[in-house]
């Protein structure tokens, strides 16, 4: 092995369930139960249903679920569709090192992967720590993203590993994994720039896909190239440079300090959608002479630079827009799925509103990211009035998290359409337990949309 590769696949192999604090162990339930609620609710969209219908075709000796539904597939079509669902309403958990994955899409994959090996709750659980750790510790190190790769490069890793955890593959069969995920399935960062489409929803369950694929091939004897970090032509040179991964596996584990969101857009506008609608309290949308949102350079670089994201034409790129996530809330007090199923980015009264806005950089908030994550909204109105809202940390943000109280509360809004309320407090209790299930297979029947 290289150094990084056997860094990683150690680290893998060692871990067991019994290393996760309780405090972390608290955290992955409750990301657990938020992630199965962005599922739920993007069941009915358009590419959850594409994913599902071609999972649909494959069978499998090793069947598993989809979530959702009580029909069965392979497993790697199973994290597919999976992680499609979770992925596609941009709505599931966030994390910031040196770029911006989502980390609960690999729970996508982890599930069908602890579904063959007959896995229990514990089982399980070790599997998404571990897949967790080594995708949060990768964009720690590096990004990718300036070097012209999307971050979905390094989910495919962590998937690699985490579903090899939750299948009980050997040192040797978890390297392999690793090596033939690292080698195979680097990804452009084109899936990200200009006009969005579907495959921005659905990059990251592709990777799930092939994460897991390479776990099964490596369990079934295919040995992955020699040294694929630091050959010649390896992971190292070809895509990311020097990695450090000296916090791999110190406490706290990343799983505990993954973000949540509140808004069904892109992690950077959160705290701008918080801040449009603390300011719909004091001005009328129509009163509004000029709106001008002041932030970082990140969230002013990825919200607007794009011309397209000035003139949205699709759902992908709408929930990418600050323009549009600003006009969306001051307008309508909130973004929801139903605002882009409705494409009100192409309505009179949004694209006015839009019009209005400018973005602007404020260089003491660029210094302040990421310890601070501020977004100042100023208004002025045709009567001359200033209305200012300044927000510092979106809700969500460790520095301004969910309660127990409220991630059930995002989960029934999701799911209770799909479910009920009763069905939806039996998954809730039995997600709370999750350590203790007898074997994970047991989620689905609890999932099964009538």
């Amino acid at each position: 092995m290289d150094a990084v590769e056997e860094k990683l696949v150690r680290f893998a192999d060692s871990f067991a369930f019994a290393d996760i604090e309780a405090p972390v162990l608290h955290a992955i339930k409750l990301r657990f139960i938020d992630t199965i609620g962005c599922a739920l609710a993007g069941y009915d969209e358009a590419p959850a249903k594409i994913a599902r219908r071609l999972a649909a075709q494959v069978r499998s000796s090793e069947e598993a679920g989809m979530i959702g539904t009580t029909a069965k597939t392979s497993a790697e079509m199973a994290a597919f569709a999976n992680t499609t669902m979770i992925r596609c309403l941009d709505l599931n958990d966030d994390y910031f090192g040196k770029d911006g994955p989502h980390p609960s899409d690999l729970i996508g994959a982890v599930l069908p992967a602890s579904e063959i090996a007959h896995g229990n709750g514990s089982s399980f659980v070790a599997a998404v720590a571990v897949a967790y750790e080594v995708l949060c510790t990768l964009v720690d190190s590096v990004g990718i993203r300036e070097r012209g790769w999307d971050y979905v490069t390094y989910t495919a890793l962590a998937a690699a590993l985490g579903s090899g955890k939750a299948m009980g593959l050997s040192q040797e069969s978890l390297r392999d994994s690793l090596s033939l995920a690292a080698t195979a399935n680097c990804s452009l960062g084109q899936t990200r720039l200009g006009e969005l489409s579907m495959w921005k929803g659905m990059a990251s369950a592709n990777a799930c896909r092939n994460g897991l694929f390479a776990a099964l091939l490596a369990r079934a004897g295919v040995s992955g190239p020699f040294l694929p970090f630091e050959g010649k032509g390896g992971f190292l040179r070809q895509v990311c440079g020097s990695l450090d991964l000296s916090r791999l596996g110190a406490m706290p584990l990343r799983a505990g300090i993954v973000y949540l969101k509140n808004w069904p857009v892109f992690y950077s506008a959160q705290g701008a959608v918080d801040a449009a609608i603390e300011l719909r309290e004091k001005v009328r949308p129509d009163e509004i002479k000029t709106l001008v949102v002041e932030s970082y350079q990140r969230l002013i670089g990825r919200g607007a630079t794009d011309p397209e994201k000035w003139t949205p034409q699709s759902r992908e790129t709408a929930d990418h827009s600050v323009p549009f996530c600003v006009a969306a809330a001051l307008l309508d007090g909130g973004v929801t799925a139903q605002t882009f199923d409705a494409a009100r980015f192409l309505d009179r009264d949004a694209i006015e509103l839009m019009a209005k806005i400018t973005l602007r950089e404020d260089p003491e908030f660029t210094k302040q990211y990421p310890e601070k994550w501020n977004c100042r909204v100023v208004a002025e109105t045709f009567s001359g009035a200033r209305h200012e809202i300044h927000v510092a940390y979106p809700k969500g943000h460790p520095e301004n998290p969910f309660s127990d109280a409220e991630v059930e509360d995002k989960f029934l809004r999701l799911a209770e359409p799909s479910l009920g309320r009763s069905r939806c407090q039996k998954f809730i209790d039995w997600a709370w337990r999750l350590e203790q299930a007898e074997e994970i297979r047991e989620l689905f029947p609890l999932l099964a949309i009538s």
